[in-house]
Formats: structure tokens, sequence, C-alpha cells
């Protein structure tokens, strides 16, 4: 024998490390060659539903006006954050939009649009409580941008009871 035989954990973060490795490999090549800014939109649409879960309206057409509006207001304030975030926000963006990403982000080889409302929940979570402090971050980072472009319509505040302050 040429060494020891390969253990369990070795070939399982063997495997994970290749997927990575070719996920980043194809966003690579994709972010060269093309500037699709749809990315945004397919991942928004995705996202917004699990993370809004329970305070989108009951009706299917005003959820799905009240998700498209939180979508503009999501790509509009990313216009002021520094430009490092932005980045990041892109990337991540990026790799959720594009298969191989996703498989390797989420664990599942469906697109993200297609996964139940429970499912989504569930990478969120993982991602959440994951040991991967940059999963953590990927959370954290569109769980506050996400409810920050829902709740910071004026048209949500009374559902929360918020009133804004007044300034004299």
């Amino acid at each position: 024998m040429l060494g020891s035989p390969m253990n369990r954990r070795q070939f399982i973060l063997t495997g994970v490390a290749l997927g990575v490795s070719a996920s980043l490999g194809v966003y690579s090549y994709q972010a060269l060659t093309s500037q699709d800014n749809s990315n945004k939109a397919i991942v928004l649409s995705a996202l917004l539903p699990a993370l809004l879960y329970g305070a989108l309206p009951k009706d299917a057409t005003s959820a799905a006006f009240e998700i498209n509006q939180t979508q503009r207001a999501v790509i509009e304030f990313m216009a002021f954050l520094p430009k490092r975030d932005q980045q990041e926000l892109e990337k991540l963006f990026d790799l959720l939009a594009n298969r191989l990403g996703q498989i390797a982000l989420t664990g599942y080889f469906t697109n993200m649009s297609e996964l139940s409302v429970t499912e989504r929940l569930k990478v969120l979570a993982r991602w959440r409580d994951s040991y991967l402090q940059l999963l953590q971050q990927a959370y954290h980072g569109l769980r506050e941008l996400l409810y920050g472009a829902y709740y910071g319509q004026e048209e949500h505040w009374q559902r929360i009871n918020y009133r804004a302050p007044r300034f004299r």
C-alpha cells in the first residue's frame, strides 16, 4: 500500500473541499464572462418568503407585491453600503444563483425557489448555527439587510405598532 486508507471524515472533507473549489472556479469564470444583475432578484425572491415568514400577508397577490417592493428596497439600499459589503453581497447572490454554489452552500440540488419555505428556513438555520463563520456572516448579513428593507417601509410600521419619532 502507498499510504493509509482514507477514513470517512477525510473522504467527506475532501468532497466538500472539491465541491467548494469547483463552485468558486465556476463562479470566477461566470464573473469574468458576464455581469448578470438578475442574480439578486433570483436569490431575493427565494429568500424573502422564508425570512419574512409570518410577516407577509396571507393573500398571495399582496404577498408577491410586498416581496417585489422589498426586493427593490434591498437593491436601492445596497448602493449606500460600503463597497466591500456590496462586493461580498454580490458574490453571495452570484454563488446562490449558481447551481454549484447553491449545492455547496445549501446542500440542495434543486433551485432555492423550488424548495418549500420550511426547507429554506432549515437552510437559513444551518447557516445561523454553522461552525463556519462565513456562513454565519452570510446569514446575519442577509437577515439584517432584508429585515431592514422590509420594515424600513412605512406601510409595515402599523403592523408592528411603530411610530416614527417626531423631531422639532
